[in-house]
Protein backbone atom coordinates (compact mmCIF):
# COMPACT_ATOMS: atom_id res chain seq x y z
CA UNK A 1 0.00 0.00 0.00
CA UNK A 2 1.83 3.76 -0.91
CA UNK A 3 2.01 6.06 1.75
CA UNK A 4 0.10 8.82 2.07
CA UNK A 5 0.24 11.26 0.11
CA UNK A 6 0.41 14.11 2.72
CA UNK A 7 3.47 12.64 3.65
CA UNK A 8 5.22 10.85 0.74
CA UNK A 9 7.21 13.37 -1.15
CA UNK A 10 8.43 16.77 -0.15
CA UNK A 11 8.87 19.47 -3.63
CA UNK A 12 12.46 20.57 -4.71
CA UNK A 13 13.40 23.05 -2.78
CA UNK A 14 14.32 25.07 -5.57
CA UNK A 15 10.86 25.30 -7.48
CA UNK A 16 9.73 28.94 -7.02
CA UNK A 17 6.52 30.94 -8.74
CA UNK A 18 6.64 34.54 -9.80
CA UNK A 19 2.46 35.97 -9.55
CA UNK A 20 3.79 39.42 -11.02
CA UNK A 21 5.49 38.00 -13.91
CA UNK A 22 4.18 37.76 -17.57
CA UNK A 23 4.96 34.59 -17.68
CA UNK A 24 1.71 32.06 -16.93
CA UNK A 25 2.38 29.90 -13.80
CA UNK A 26 2.05 26.99 -15.48
CA UNK A 27 4.07 27.69 -17.37
CA UNK A 28 6.99 28.87 -14.51
CA UNK A 29 6.57 25.49 -12.78
CA UNK A 30 6.76 23.25 -16.11
CA UNK A 31 10.10 25.37 -16.86
CA UNK A 32 11.90 24.53 -13.50
CA UNK A 33 10.37 20.76 -13.51
CA UNK A 34 12.07 20.25 -16.90
CA UNK A 35 15.28 22.10 -15.98
CA UNK A 36 15.94 19.86 -12.92
CA UNK A 37 15.23 16.71 -14.93
CA UNK A 38 17.45 17.93 -17.64
CA UNK A 39 20.73 19.09 -15.57
CA UNK A 40 19.98 15.39 -13.49
CA UNK A 41 18.62 17.45 -10.39
CA UNK A 42 15.66 15.06 -10.41
CA UNK A 43 16.85 11.68 -12.36
CA UNK A 44 15.18 9.19 -14.08
CA UNK A 45 12.72 7.13 -12.11
CA UNK A 46 12.38 9.12 -9.57
CA UNK A 47 8.46 9.94 -8.19
CA UNK A 48 7.94 13.44 -8.68
CA UNK A 49 5.36 15.16 -5.96
CA UNK A 50 1.60 15.21 -6.41
CA UNK A 51 -0.46 17.96 -7.40
CA UNK A 52 -1.64 18.37 -4.00
CA UNK A 53 1.82 18.76 -2.47
CA UNK A 54 3.35 21.02 -5.29
CA UNK A 55 -0.27 23.38 -5.08
CA UNK A 56 0.55 23.45 -1.28
CA UNK A 57 4.02 23.81 -1.38
CA UNK A 58 3.90 26.26 -4.01
CA UNK A 59 0.78 28.17 -2.74
CA UNK A 60 -0.90 28.14 -6.30
CA UNK A 61 -4.42 26.00 -7.42
CA UNK A 62 -4.14 23.16 -8.08
CA UNK A 63 -5.41 22.86 -11.44
CA UNK A 64 -2.43 25.22 -12.38
CA UNK A 65 0.06 22.70 -11.67
CA UNK A 66 -1.94 19.53 -13.04
CA UNK A 67 -1.30 21.20 -16.51
CA UNK A 68 2.65 21.69 -15.43
CA UNK A 69 2.60 17.88 -14.59
CA UNK A 70 0.04 17.32 -17.95
CA UNK A 71 2.23 19.07 -20.13
CA UNK A 72 5.57 17.06 -19.03
CA UNK A 73 4.05 13.82 -19.38
CA UNK A 74 2.78 14.62 -22.79
CA UNK A 75 6.51 16.00 -23.71
CA UNK A 76 7.56 12.55 -22.43
CA UNK A 77 9.98 13.83 -19.17
CA UNK A 78 7.08 12.25 -17.04
CA UNK A 79 4.86 9.25 -16.59
CA UNK A 80 2.14 7.81 -14.71
CA UNK A 81 1.83 4.68 -13.09
CA UNK A 82 -1.41 4.00 -12.08
CA UNK A 83 -1.73 3.71 -8.41
CA UNK A 84 1.73 4.78 -7.63
CA UNK A 85 2.28 8.15 -8.75
CA UNK A 86 4.07 10.04 -11.01
CA UNK A 87 7.69 9.12 -12.01
CA UNK A 88 10.30 10.93 -13.76
CA UNK A 89 10.80 8.86 -17.46
CA UNK A 90 13.33 6.45 -17.63
CA UNK A 91 14.17 7.76 -20.82
CA UNK A 92 13.18 11.76 -21.06
CA UNK A 93 14.23 13.48 -24.28
CA UNK A 94 17.51 13.66 -24.38
CA UNK A 95 19.74 16.58 -26.46
CA UNK A 96 18.61 19.28 -24.16
CA UNK A 97 20.83 18.53 -21.18
CA UNK A 98 23.98 20.31 -22.31
CA UNK A 99 22.29 23.32 -23.31
CA UNK A 100 20.22 23.15 -19.94
CA UNK A 101 23.27 23.31 -18.09
CA UNK A 102 24.77 25.53 -20.44
CA UNK A 103 22.20 28.37 -19.80
CA UNK A 104 22.46 27.70 -15.94
CA UNK A 105 26.20 28.60 -16.86
CA UNK A 106 25.13 31.79 -18.18
CA UNK A 107 22.97 32.64 -15.93
CA UNK A 108 25.16 32.61 -13.29
CA UNK A 109 28.10 34.83 -14.81
CA UNK A 110 25.39 37.11 -16.15
CA UNK A 111 24.59 37.41 -12.30
CA UNK A 112 28.18 36.94 -11.28
CA UNK A 113 28.72 40.34 -13.57
CA UNK A 114 26.01 42.24 -12.53
CA UNK A 115 27.00 41.80 -8.54
CA UNK A 116 30.55 42.79 -9.52
CA UNK A 117 29.17 46.10 -10.99
CA UNK A 118 27.44 46.89 -8.18
CA UNK A 119 23.87 45.59 -8.70
CA UNK A 120 22.11 42.49 -6.72
CA UNK A 121 20.53 39.90 -7.84
CA UNK A 122 17.20 41.34 -7.28
CA UNK A 123 18.06 44.70 -8.70
CA UNK A 124 19.04 42.62 -12.07
CA UNK A 125 15.89 39.99 -12.49
CA UNK A 126 13.43 42.75 -12.04
CA UNK A 127 15.29 44.93 -15.09
CA UNK A 128 15.35 41.61 -16.68
CA UNK A 129 11.84 41.35 -16.64
CA UNK A 130 11.18 44.66 -17.70
CA UNK A 131 12.49 43.72 -21.10
CA UNK A 132 10.53 40.71 -21.46
CA UNK A 133 7.55 41.26 -24.33
CA UNK A 134 4.34 41.68 -22.40
CA UNK A 135 0.83 43.16 -23.25
CA UNK A 136 0.08 46.60 -23.04
CA UNK A 137 -2.20 46.94 -20.23
CA UNK A 138 -5.09 49.05 -19.96
CA UNK A 139 -5.55 51.32 -16.92
CA UNK A 140 -8.68 49.79 -14.99
CA UNK A 141 -11.00 51.68 -13.23
CA UNK A 142 -11.77 51.11 -9.65
CA UNK A 143 -14.69 48.74 -9.72
CA UNK A 144 -17.22 49.03 -6.58
CA UNK A 145 -17.29 45.28 -5.00
CA UNK A 146 -18.71 43.82 -1.67
CA UNK A 147 -17.14 41.18 0.32
CA UNK A 148 -19.04 38.98 2.38
CA UNK A 149 -17.92 36.70 5.11
CA UNK A 150 -18.72 35.48 8.18
CA UNK A 151 -16.40 37.16 10.54
CA UNK A 152 -14.57 40.36 10.55
CA UNK A 153 -10.98 39.58 10.87
CA UNK A 154 -11.05 37.28 7.76
CA UNK A 155 -13.30 39.94 5.80
CA UNK A 156 -11.00 42.31 6.32
CA UNK A 157 -7.92 40.15 5.33
CA UNK A 158 -9.79 39.77 2.11
CA UNK A 159 -10.75 42.95 1.58
CA UNK A 160 -7.31 44.24 1.82
CA UNK A 161 -6.05 41.16 -0.72
CA UNK A 162 -8.32 42.12 -3.28
CA UNK A 163 -8.11 46.06 -2.92
CA UNK A 164 -4.20 45.32 -3.60
CA UNK A 165 -4.29 42.84 -5.83
CA UNK A 166 -7.36 44.29 -8.58
CA UNK A 167 -8.79 47.54 -9.16
CA UNK A 168 -11.49 47.13 -6.62
CA UNK A 169 -12.91 49.40 -3.79
CA UNK A 170 -14.40 47.12 -0.96
CA UNK A 171 -17.01 47.47 1.32
CA UNK A 172 -17.65 44.57 4.27
CA UNK A 173 -20.81 42.84 5.33
CA UNK A 174 -21.01 39.64 7.12
CA UNK A 175 -23.56 36.88 5.92
CA UNK A 176 -25.88 37.42 8.68
CA UNK A 177 -26.30 40.75 8.41
CA UNK A 178 -26.89 39.97 5.06
CA UNK A 179 -29.54 37.53 5.56
CA UNK A 180 -31.07 39.06 8.40
CA UNK A 181 -31.38 42.34 6.67
CA UNK A 182 -32.77 40.80 3.46
CA UNK A 183 -35.82 39.11 5.22
CA UNK A 184 -36.32 42.25 6.95
CA UNK A 185 -36.48 44.55 4.12
CA UNK A 186 -36.96 43.37 0.27
CA UNK A 187 -35.42 46.92 -0.74
CA UNK A 188 -32.11 46.20 0.93
CA UNK A 189 -31.11 43.78 -1.26
CA UNK A 190 -32.29 45.65 -4.76
CA UNK A 191 -29.13 48.33 -3.36
CA UNK A 192 -26.90 45.59 -4.49
CA UNK A 193 -27.33 46.22 -7.56
CA UNK A 194 -25.18 49.50 -6.91
CA UNK A 195 -22.19 46.99 -7.14
CA UNK A 196 -20.23 45.62 -9.89
CA UNK A 197 -19.92 42.33 -8.34
CA UNK A 198 -20.46 39.99 -4.65
CA UNK A 199 -17.74 38.48 -3.94
CA UNK A 200 -17.48 35.34 -1.28
CA UNK A 201 -15.92 32.15 -0.47
CA UNK A 202 -17.44 28.65 -1.64
CA UNK A 203 -18.79 28.10 2.25
CA UNK A 204 -21.31 31.03 2.15
CA UNK A 205 -22.09 30.91 -2.15
CA UNK A 206 -25.84 29.07 -1.21
CA UNK A 207 -26.94 31.76 1.13
CA UNK A 208 -25.66 34.50 -0.42
CA UNK A 209 -27.15 33.76 -3.86
CA UNK A 210 -30.36 32.70 -1.71
CA UNK A 211 -30.20 36.16 -0.05
CA UNK A 212 -29.78 37.96 -3.76
CA UNK A 213 -32.14 35.92 -5.61
CA UNK A 214 -33.57 38.06 -8.45
CA UNK A 215 -31.33 40.58 -8.98
CA UNK A 216 -28.80 41.01 -11.70
CA UNK A 217 -25.14 41.48 -9.57
CA UNK A 218 -22.67 39.33 -10.62
CA UNK A 219 -21.87 36.76 -7.32
CA UNK A 220 -18.03 35.12 -7.19
CA UNK A 221 -17.27 32.59 -4.71
CA UNK A 222 -13.50 32.36 -4.07
CA UNK A 223 -11.57 29.41 -2.74
CA UNK A 224 -9.41 30.09 -0.17
CA UNK A 225 -6.03 28.36 0.95
CA UNK A 226 -4.33 28.10 4.27
CA UNK A 227 -1.25 29.59 5.33
CA UNK A 228 1.55 26.63 3.88
CA UNK A 229 3.43 26.52 7.08
CA UNK A 230 -0.08 25.48 9.03
CA UNK A 231 -0.18 22.67 6.47
CA UNK A 232 3.43 21.84 6.36
CA UNK A 233 3.48 22.08 10.48
CA UNK A 234 0.00 19.79 10.34
CA UNK A 235 1.64 17.40 7.92
CA UNK A 236 4.69 16.31 10.28
CA UNK A 237 2.09 14.62 13.06
CA UNK A 238 2.38 11.40 13.38
CA UNK A 239 -0.20 8.99 12.39
CA UNK A 240 -3.44 9.59 14.93
CA UNK A 241 -2.36 12.99 16.14
CA UNK A 242 -5.68 14.69 17.84
CA UNK A 243 -5.62 18.31 17.18
CA UNK A 244 -8.26 20.98 17.97
CA UNK A 245 -9.28 23.37 15.44
CA UNK A 246 -10.73 26.66 17.20
CA UNK A 247 -12.60 29.76 15.57
CA UNK A 248 -14.40 32.74 17.27
CA UNK A 249 -17.72 31.19 16.16
CA UNK A 250 -18.85 26.96 15.29
CA UNK A 251 -19.31 28.14 11.81
CA UNK A 252 -15.94 29.23 11.60
CA UNK A 253 -14.71 26.16 13.21
CA UNK A 254 -16.93 24.08 9.94
CA UNK A 255 -14.84 25.95 7.37
CA UNK A 256 -11.28 25.19 9.23
CA UNK A 257 -12.59 21.87 9.48
CA UNK A 258 -13.18 21.60 5.74
CA UNK A 259 -10.10 23.27 5.03
CA UNK A 260 -8.22 20.38 6.53
CA UNK A 261 -10.29 17.89 5.34
CA UNK A 262 -9.33 19.51 1.62
CA UNK A 263 -6.15 19.55 2.37
CA UNK A 264 -6.10 15.52 2.73
CA UNK A 265 -4.62 15.52 6.19
CA UNK A 266 -6.58 12.68 6.94
CA UNK A 267 -4.15 10.74 9.50
CA UNK A 268 -5.12 13.25 11.95
CA UNK A 269 -7.96 13.05 14.17
CA UNK A 270 -9.75 16.76 15.02
CA UNK A 271 -11.78 17.51 17.82
CA UNK A 272 -13.67 20.54 17.07
CA UNK A 273 -14.58 23.95 19.49
CA UNK A 274 -15.20 27.46 19.22
CA UNK A 275 -13.73 30.37 21.15
CA UNK A 276 -17.69 31.57 22.64
CA UNK A 277 -18.49 28.48 23.73
CA UNK A 278 -15.77 28.04 26.97
CA UNK A 279 -17.19 24.61 27.30
CA UNK A 280 -16.19 23.60 23.89
CA UNK A 281 -12.61 24.87 24.61
CA UNK A 282 -11.89 22.64 27.75
CA UNK A 283 -13.12 19.70 26.11
CA UNK A 284 -10.80 19.96 23.39
CA UNK A 285 -8.21 20.67 26.04
CA UNK A 286 -8.85 17.47 27.40
CA UNK A 287 -8.23 15.59 24.62
CA UNK A 288 -5.51 17.53 22.66
CA UNK A 289 -2.14 19.50 23.23
CA UNK A 290 -1.95 20.85 19.49
CA UNK A 291 -4.60 23.65 18.42
CA UNK A 292 -4.85 24.86 15.55
CA UNK A 293 -6.29 28.34 15.61
CA UNK A 294 -7.77 31.57 14.07
CA UNK A 295 -6.76 34.81 14.27
CA UNK A 296 -10.41 35.84 16.34
CA UNK A 297 -9.73 32.82 18.52
CA UNK A 298 -6.43 33.57 19.32
CA UNK A 299 -7.48 37.30 20.21
CA UNK A 300 -10.43 35.81 22.59
CA UNK A 301 -8.42 33.15 24.53
CA UNK A 302 -5.29 35.15 24.87
CA UNK A 303 -3.83 34.22 28.30
CA UNK A 304 -6.21 31.26 28.92
CA UNK A 305 -4.60 28.53 26.94
CA UNK A 306 -1.73 26.46 29.25
CA UNK A 307 1.82 27.08 27.87
CA UNK A 308 1.71 23.58 26.87
CA UNK A 309 -0.52 23.75 24.10
CA UNK A 310 1.23 23.73 20.84
CA UNK A 311 -0.90 26.82 19.17
CA UNK A 312 -0.87 26.93 15.14
CA UNK A 313 -2.09 29.68 13.75
CA UNK A 314 -4.30 29.53 10.57
CA UNK A 315 -4.60 32.26 8.48
CA UNK A 316 -6.64 31.75 5.20
CA UNK A 317 -5.32 33.91 2.16
CA UNK A 318 -7.67 34.21 -1.16
CA UNK A 319 -6.31 31.32 -3.87
CA UNK A 320 -4.88 32.89 -6.99
CA UNK A 321 -6.82 31.42 -9.40
CA UNK A 322 -9.75 33.08 -7.54
CA UNK A 323 -7.75 36.63 -8.47
CA UNK A 324 -7.69 35.33 -11.98
CA UNK A 325 -11.16 34.96 -11.72
CA UNK A 326 -11.92 38.20 -10.25
CA UNK A 327 -9.86 39.79 -12.88
CA UNK A 328 -11.52 38.56 -15.63
CA UNK A 329 -14.48 39.42 -14.07
CA UNK A 330 -13.55 42.82 -13.92
CA UNK A 331 -12.52 43.16 -17.56
CA UNK A 332 -15.81 41.84 -18.89
CA UNK A 333 -17.36 44.05 -16.43
CA UNK A 334 -15.29 46.84 -18.51
CA UNK A 335 -16.01 46.22 -22.20
CA UNK A 336 -18.57 48.23 -23.98
CA UNK A 337 -21.81 46.49 -24.30
CA UNK A 338 -22.23 45.22 -28.19
CA UNK A 339 -24.73 46.21 -30.19
CA UNK A 340 -27.72 44.00 -30.46
CA UNK A 341 -27.77 42.08 -33.93
CA UNK A 342 -30.87 43.22 -36.76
Amino acid sequence: MPPREGLRLVPPSGLRVNRESSVPVHVQLKTQIRHLIMTGALKPGSQVPTVRQLAGFLRINPNTAAKALAELQQEGYLESRPGRGTFVADRPPTGEGKMARGLDRLVDETLERARRLGYSAEEFLATAATRAPVAQARKAKRTRALVIECNWPEVSRFREELEAELPLAVDRMLVEDLTERARRDPSFVREMVGYGVVITTFFHIHEVKAALAGESVPVVALLTEANISTLLRLSELPEGTTVGLVCGTPKGTQNLLRSVQSAGLTHLKTVLASADDPWSVERMLEATSVVVCSEQAAEKLRGTLPPTVEVIMSNRTIDRAGIDLLRDVLARLDEPPRAAAR
